[in-house]
């Protein structure tokens, strides 16, 4: 699993058990973020649940999902969020000087999850950060303390995660096909469920309180109302890219959404101003498959297997991050933690009940011809 995302001028990426940053515009190689050595055992919160009591333990560390906060404190603080194989979510802060350059950075508090996160986000306050999972369960870390609580639960496997920029409603997709709004943080109050995808849902972008775009494995672009979802408002076709969807981006200065396909070394690029939308394929300079997309300022940033790619939304020009061996490693050798999101349909139960069905009224038909042929017994 490689993740990429940006806060400002400041990108992170989670490749492997590497965590690593650069600043767009600085042309040094991204640097060492923290060292896994620097957590405080006494910041590693106990699990309150009662199954698996103790810490999962792996041959390695692997990073399962990663998220930058929201806003910039009043004393300038700034918080990093991932979530691993082992079950944990690690909070991490850090400072930057007056030009930009990262003074400070610590661990702050981690918890511990039921099962392995799929997805984190963190709320409009950075108060708390809200983690999907594998087994279809949502919870809510306090940054303050680490202290959980379940939020929301589903019967399929959570693949994205995310708030409506006023931070009132929770969007989660999952891999049953749906994307469900609940109001936050009363989220047994379920504002809309958006049904529509043929496939699982892997990835959601926020346009606005009432805009959300989604995309997975049936090739499509969604887009929603978040109170009125009935059917999509629009629907963009990406079927000639023929691979599932693995992640988009949208960029709200210039209304553009960036995506990324599974094993595939090329970004369409959606002008979502326009109707019906326009989409351009960008095939990335000296890429390999791509891996994950973010967006900040006037650029998409591109994470593949072995680079990391700057475009100008503006003028679409590319430009490419030198990075070093060791996080070439990690993205090179690091697979995803489910290889195959698509449901197994060689089993189908819909099917063996019409033909049970279809037998059994053939045997009540049967039992009903044999009677009616039978002599009445005399008295």
């Amino acid at each position: 699993m490689s993740f990429i995302t940006a806060f400002g001028d400041r990108v992170f990426i989670g490749a492997g058990d590497l965590i690593r940053t650069f600043r767009i515009g600085n042309e040094s190689v991204p640097e060492l973020f923290i060292s896994w050595s620097e957590l405080n055992p006494d910041r590693i919160q106990k699990p309150d649940f009662e199954a698996e009591k103790d810490l999962k333990a792996v041959d390695k560390k692997v990073i399962l999902c990663l998220a930058h906060s929201n806003v910039l404190s009043a004393h300038g603080r700034r918080l990093v969020a991932v979530g691993t194989n082992e079950k944990q979510i690690h909070v991490f802060e850090y400072f930057v000087d007056t030009n930009g350059v990262i003074v400070k950075s610590e661990h702050i508090v981690t918890s511990v999850v039921p099962k392995a996160p799929t997805a984190i986000v963190f709320d409009k306050e950075d108060a708390y950060v809200v983690v999907g999972d594998r087994s279809g369960d949502v919870h809510r870390f306090s940054v303050l303390n680490g202290s959980a609580i379940e939020m929301a639960g589903a019967i399929s496997m959570i693949l994205d995660v995310a708030f409506s920029p006023d931070g009132k409603r929770l969007l989660m997709a999952d891999r049953d096909e749906k994307v469900r709004a609940m109001r936050y943080p009363s989220t047994y109050v379920i504002d809309a469920y958006c049904l529509g995808h043929t496939e699982y849902v892997k990835t959601l972008a926020i346009q606005d309180n009432d805009s959300v775009w989604s995309a997975g494995g049936d090739k499509n672009l969604y887009n929603w109302s978040i109170f009125d979802c009935s059917k999509p408002r629009r629907v963009v076709d990406l079927s000639e890219f023929d691979a599932p969807i693995r992640k988009i981006s949208i960029n709200l200065q210039y209304k553009k959404i960036a995506v990324v396909f599974e094993k595939k070394e090329n970004v369409a690029i959606v002008d979502i101003e326009q109707e019906p939308a326009k989409t351009r394929a960008l095939p990335i300079t000296n890429g390999t498959q791509c891996l994950d997309i973010a967006s900040s300022g006037q650029f998409f940033i591109t994470l593949g297997k072995s680079t990391i790619t700057l475009i100008d939304v503006t003028c679409m020009k590319q430009h490419t991050i030198a990075i070093d061996d060791e996080l070439i490693s990690a993205l090179t050798t690091t697979e995803d933690a489910v290889d195959n999101l698509f449901k197994n349909v060689t089993h189908n139960n819909q099917q063996e009940y019409e033909k049970r069905k279809a037998e059994k009224f053939e045997q009540l038909e049967q039992k009903r011809r044999k009677l009616n042929s039978e002599p009445a017994s005399s008295s």
